[in-house]
């Protein structure tokens, strides 16, 4: 059972909310500060994230039939209700996706991660934000990202291996407690800055941003036919591709 959008919003619009919404953006405005004229596409509840990206060509929230949408202020992203497993989108379409409050609560998160694989154009980048399993706030169901299944670093990096998938840079937010006192949301921003510094393990969200893994490995039979000398069709290699991918200690 998904959240209800009527939660989600209603936790975004909180103190609390706000804060989390504002240290996630900044990651992922950080990985996408060159957005113009691209397309953009948000599954989950990805609206909050979405509305930061005022330079896209367009931008469009897709969100499960049993979760629902909320009605947005004019100027925001068009939105989609998903019904079933396939998007409203036609292949290769998309040059940017963000997956929030959307791989947690999946009932098959490799049917996700193939249909996030199809509507991507070949150069496109995914950004993955998912609750950090050792991370207080998948411990304190108080927040969406308490709700579904968290993740370790190494898990999710073996999902999007399996759902070819390459990670390029990872990092991590909420350090600060997921609690609304007001004396704790001052000090928020200081426990960000600590967090990244001392304790980048116990963040409370993962973020990653990968790309397309074009690259087909090939089975020994198409092996033999080489060295044989007949053609074997492989897939190109991605194009655009980052020269140096960022590292993160294993969380």
């Amino acid at each position: 059972m998904r959240t209800d959008i009527l939660d989600l919003h209603d936790f975004y619009e909180t103190p609390l909310g706000r804060a989390a919404r504002g240290f996630v953006a900044a990651r992922i405005e950080e990985a996408w500060r060159d957005h113009d004229r691209l397309r953009l596409a948000g599954f989950g509840h990805a609206e909050p994230y979405l509305a930061y990206f005022e330079k896209a060509e367009r931008a469009l929230a897709i969100a499960p039939g049993e979760q629902g949408v909320v009605r947005w202020p004019a100027g925001g992203a068009n939105r989609a209700v998903l019904s079933g497993d396939q998007w409203p989108l036609p292949d290769a379409s998309v040059d940017r996706l963000l997956l929030v409050h959307g791989l947690e609560e999946a009932d098959d998160p490799r049917r996700l991660m193939r249909e996030c694989w199809r509507v991507l154009t070949t150069d496109g980048r995914l950004i993955i934000v998912v609750a950090h399993r050792r991370g207080l706030w998948s411990m304190i169901d108080t927040t969406p990202f308490a709700h579904g299944r968290p993740y370790l670093k190494r898990q999710l990096e073996r999902l999007l291996q399996q759902s070819m998938f390459r990670p390029l840079a990872w990092s991590s937010a909420l350090y600060f407690p997921p609690i609304g006192a007001r004396f704790l949301l001052r000090a928020a921003r200081a426990w960000e800055r600590a967090g990244a510094r001392m304790w980048s393990g116990l963040g409370g969200v993962i973020l990653v941003e990968a790309a397309k893994d074009m690259a087909q490995p090939v089975a020994v039979g198409a092996a033999r036919r080489v060295r044989s000398g007949a053609p074997v069709a492989t897939r190109p290699a991605i194009l655009g591709a980052r020269t140096a991918e960022r590292k993160e200690r294993e969380t």
